[in-house]
């Protein structure tokens, strides 16, 4: 027997223990707290970040759609600046063009209206009648010194009631037509519950008589002939232009806040709501805005529409973030945590003194031994256990403790194999000694399921050596937890999976955009194209892709202008220049195709970097504007050409006439202006009707083209006044010549269908710079020659033909 030294006391050692404990129970639930107010608080700021994104998104997006129902009423307004007559057919035609009810579902109705006096009313609700090929009459009844009368409306189904309406005999849509009259710009209504039930709002745009001057107030009136009314729905303002909404909780509000050009002094109306949405549940019903919100859950913009200041407000509610499920989960959390970490360490420190208090009483060599022992025993990551010839546990390390979440107790004396093999006999491990075909001495290594004290199962490596202890045959085992090992393993397959899910998403993308994409090699040189850019190359990516430049399908001057870009999106690039934003550089060329087609399209070129941010290549977006260009064209010369026979108008003329006099001051050349007036056109029309009248018309334009040069400019005033512009002539005189041609051109007979009919024509000549020095002088004194030979005509009748005067 050894003789022991006493135990010294270990409560030192064991007070300042548990007073650690506390200290990290203490440090934990600081920390819980500090990792719980940041959480709340990156959550306020992701939040803020969205709601401003959100807000900005809709101001723009709003203001958009009702610019573009705007431009949409003004398209109309232009068919009436032409000078041309507008009938049923050219407003239809226009109408069914536009695409109005697929392209402007918010437009409800578009509607002409024509003023007329009440000598006209019954002239014009005859005219109207045999339009429409219905009964019209004016209405409300009741005479009155004028009308606003519905001549054309649009869609007629569902608007019947609309046609003949006097739009100035209620007083508040009287006040929106004289301000659009005044002003000569569209001019909105306040918002208003529409015929159909729907809120809504009406936008009037003047029309004026042609060639009249429009420089003043005065003037806008004497020259005013009716206005083109939209009727728009409200709740089209924001349908369609707000993405996300319904996956959001934002409440977005238009509201009307009165004239824009309102007097300083005047009294702010009481805001009218134009339209609200709500989500995730649309309602487009007029109401408060909830006034729980505080000011930084409120956005406001002011957006201008047609004379009147719309406010658009979006708005959201409040929110404690610091109650939200993440930052509580991270203050639970973190408190478990401490409160765990403070037990284990407590737990731990009662280990020790106990195992001090057993190593003490050994002996000198006993306890080196022995404390040389505990040092790697305890101090190893793996679990290590020594085991009995059968199996059962002898001893564990504190790592194989907290491998099981065991205690010694607990453990001791249980048989390995029951916490390794879900409760299988013993005998059935490979490295007991009675395993057949094993030899007592052999070493064993495997993977096996382990369950945890708690019944949680975890993978293991086993390791197992035989060594023999005074004689007697044990087993030592190292237990290494795999739990980590093969956690990696399934996170860097969901990476790999997450990876491929995301490179397919891509290549879908890639595949199915309508919009041609091309991908190019810092050379130029094409490395993918989706089935939108073989369609509009009218190629295939086998015969493109890494042996096509995407210079070869352009021609010489679209490739110094996509040179430029390129070179500015190198520039960009080695700068760190962010100033050209997300989406590249838009440029306008044409696409070369091989069979030498060309097709005009919007390209939209960005550079590709890298992982370490160089460039590695171009992305080309590309989409075809063929119509677009095309619908350009027709505007323009819807503008600048009369419609009815497609000479030019009183503003092309005046156009040409101006630089013809600049050309004349440069040169000294003789520059002569015809104003032609055609005679007996109106016993024609009155006769036979508009539609011959149209005939002779168009005939007079073709006569009046054939016998001019190819250069001589001819132009209709309308009605039946047309005038020539004569700027290369050799002298004076040929005017005259000119004139005297013409009308015998134009008296000569025509057939219009059934009819032989004749015309005669007076015409006034004006010459530079006698006539005057402008274009403006010119055309004043052409017309009034035109009225002295027409006088003078009048005073021979007996002639088929007027005489010419010149000035």
């Amino acid at each position: 027997m050894f003789d022991f030294p006493p135990a010294p006391p270990a409560l030192g050692r064991s007070r300042w223990s548990y007073l650690l404990a506390g200290a990290l129970l203490l440090a934990c639930s600081a920390a819980s707290l500090w990792g719980w107010q940041l959480s709340a608080r990156s959550l306020a700021q992701e939040a803020d970040r969205e709601f401003v994104r959100y807000s900005e998104l809709s101001f723009t997006n709003i203001g958009q759609r009702v610019q573009h129902q705007i431009d949409l009423l003004t398209s109309f307004q232009a068919l009436f600046r032409a000078g041309a007559a507008v009938g049923t057919d050219d407003f239809s035609r226009h109408y069914d063009e536009m695409q109005v009810q697929s392209r402007f579902p918010g437009v409800q109705a578009i509607q002409y209206s024509e003023l007329v006096s009440e000598a006209r009313r019954p002239a014009f609700e005859a005219m109207a009648a045999r339009e429409s090929g219905a009964d019209f009459r004016i209405h409300p009844p009741g005479p009155r010194a004028e009308y606003m009368a519905v001549r054309f409306n649009l869609p007629s189904r569902g608007n019947e009631a609309a046609l003949g309406l006097d739009t100035q005999a209620a007083a508040g849509r009287r006040e929106v037509a004289d301000r659009a009259r005044d002003s000569g710009r569209p001019e909105a209504s306040a918002p208003i519950r529409l015929v159909q039930g729907r809120p809504g709002f009406v936008v009037r745009l003047p029309v004026y008589r042609h060639g009249l001057p429009l420089n003043t107030v005065d003037q806008r009136r004497a020259a005013h002939s009716g206005q083109v009314t939209g009727v728009l729905l409200s709740d089209h303002v924001l349908r369609d232009v707000l993405p996300g909404l319904e996956d959001s909780s934002f409440r977005v509000t238009v509201t009307d806040r009165g004239l824009i050009d309102a007097p300083a002094t005047a009294e702010l109306p009481a805001n009218v709501e134009v339209a609200r949405l709500d989500g995730p549940v649309r309602d487009l019903s007029p109401g408060p805005v909830d006034a729980a919100a505080g000011p930084a859950d409120r956005r406001e913009h002011n957006l201008s529409m047609a004379g009147r200041l719309w406010r658009v407000e979006v708005a959201r509610p409040h929110v404690n973030h610091a109650l939200a499920p993440l930052p509580l989960a991270v203050l639970g959390g973190g408190m478990a945590i401490g409160l765990l970490l403070s037990v284990v360490v407590g737990r731990l420190s009662w280990l020790r003194q106990r195992a001090h208090l057993l190593a003490w009483q050994l002996s000198e060599q006993a306890r080196a031994a022995a404390d040389r022992l505990q040092v790697v025993f305890n101090s190893t990551a793996d679990g290590i256990v020594t085991l009995g010839p059968k199996g059962h546990i002898l001893s564990a390390n504190p790592a194989l403790l907290r491998l099981f979440g065991s205690t010694s107790e607990q453990l001791l004396g249980q048989d390995i194999g029951l916490l390794l093999t879900h409760g299988a006999p013993t005998q059935t491990l490979p490295w007991r000694p009675s395993a057949p075909g094993v030899a007592e001495s052999a070493d064993q290594t495997g993977q096996w399921q382990a369950r945890r004290h708690d019944g949680q199962l975890i993978p293991v490596e086993l390791a197992i050596n035989k060594m023999e202890v005074q004689g007697q045959p044990q087993w030592v085992a190292v237990v290494r937890d795999l739990s980590e090992a093969v956690a990696a393993q399934q996170r860097i397959a969901a990476s790999m999976r997450a990876l491929q899910a995301a490179n397919e998403l891509r290549e879908s993308v890639f595949r199915h955009a309508s919009l041609a994409l091309v991908v190019t090699d810092p050379q130029g040189q094409i490395q993918a194209v989706n089935p939108a850019a073989e369609q509009l190359l009218d190629c295939s990516a086998a015969t493109v892709n890494g042996k096509a430049l995407l210079a070869s399908f352009h021609d010489s001057a679209d490739i110094a202008r996509m040179d430029q870009v390129m070179r500015r999106l190198r520039e960009a690039a080695a700068a760190d220049l962010t100033s050209i934003g997300p989406l590249g550089i838009e440029r306008q060329a044409h696409y070369q195709r091989h069979d030498g087609s060309r097709v005009p399209v919007s390209i939209t070129l960005s550079a590709l970097r890298d992982g370490d941010g160089q460039v590695s290549g171009y992305l080309s977006i590309s989409v075809d504007i063929t119509e677009r260009q095309l619908l350009a064209e027709q505007l323009a010369r819807l503008a600048y050409h009369d419609g009815l026979t497609g000479l030019a108008n009183r503003i092309l003329l005046e156009d040409r006439l101006r630089q013809a006099i600049a050309h004349t001051q440069t040169h000294d050349l003789p520059l002569a202006l015809l104003f032609i007036d055609l005679d007996r056109f109106k016993q024609i029309n009155d006769e036979h009707g508009h539609a011959v009248g149209d005939q002779v018309l168009c005939e007079v334009a073709r006569r009046l083209q054939a016998t001019l040069r190819q250069h001589d400019l001819v132009a209709r005033l309308g009605g039946d006044e047309f005038v020539v512009l004569l700027n290369t002539l050799a002298s004076d005189q040929d005017a005259a010549l000119v004139a005297d041609k013409l009308i015998s051109v134009l008296s000569a007979p025509m057939t219009i269908g059934a009819h032989q009919l004749q015309v005669g024509a007076s015409i006034g000549a004006s010459t530079y710079p006698e006539a005057g020095e402008d274009a403006a002088a010119m055309l004043r004194a052409a017309d009034a020659a035109m009225y002295r030979a027409k006088q003078a005509g009048r005073r021979a009748m007996d002639r088929l033909s007027r005489r010419t005067d010149m000035v």
